[in-house]
């Protein structure tokens, strides 16, 4: 399986190039310089509207924090920008030893991406999250569906209208401003679901 270094690390080490504190950072991420100095040491894990606002703020696309950028890769404005659809060269079929991943350290959560990248109208990750891990959603910028498979353990999503603990086989549909929580709700086992999303904001 692909893996990556730290994302926290590649936030500080990019945040760190553009010469910005996390003070800096937090003002045009909208969240807090504590959180981010969390999630750069790995302590607490990032939703994926939160790692694309430092995305943003960083002035690279997401899949910088799935793949290694190229060394002649520049991640300056006046250089040619990086697009999600040429981060990773398109291909129909993704092995499983060759998916991208992003990995939280001491967090025990991570994301595979199951699709070619962010160009398509969809997007589509195989999330895992060990027991007593949550991540509490920041809301996208703009509407989005999402529908989950839960193929082993148990997780409890929290919308708008309730709780719902969901095991094996189980799936459910929302739209994404309804989205507030999700959690591993097993005890022993990490709770391992397919998430796909449209269309996908990131």
């Amino acid at each position: 399986m692909a893996t990556t270094d730290n994302v926290g690390e590649r936030i500080r080490r990019r945040r760190m190039e553009m010469g910005l504190n996390l003070r800096q950072l937090a003002e045009k991420t909208g969240v807090t310089a504590s959180f981010l100095s969390q999630v750069e040491h790995g302590k607490v894990n990032a939703s994926l509207s939160s790692l694309q606002s430092i995305a943003e703020a960083l002035d690279v696309p997401l899949l910088y924090f799935v793949k290694d950028p190229a060394p002649e890769e520049s991640l300056s404005r006046a250089a040619t920008p990086i697009s999600a659809e040429n981060a990773i060269a398109y291909q129909p079929v993704i092995r499983a030893e060759a998916r991208p991943q992003m990995f939280f350290p001491f967090s025990g959560v991570s994301y595979e991406l199951l699709v070619p990248g962010f160009g398509k109208k969809l997007v589509a990750f195989l999330c895992k999250f060990a027991p007593g891990t949550e991540n509490v959603v920041r809301k996208l910028r703009e509407p989005t569906e999402e529908f989950i498979y839960i193929v082993s353990g148990r997780l409890t999503v929290g919308l708008e209208s309730g709780r719902f603990e969901l095991g094996p086989g189980d799936t459910i549909y929302f739209s994404g401003n309804e989205l507030r929580e999700i959690l591993c709700a097993s005890q022993t086992e990490e709770a391992v679901w397919i998430s796909v999303i449209t269309p996908p904001v990131f």
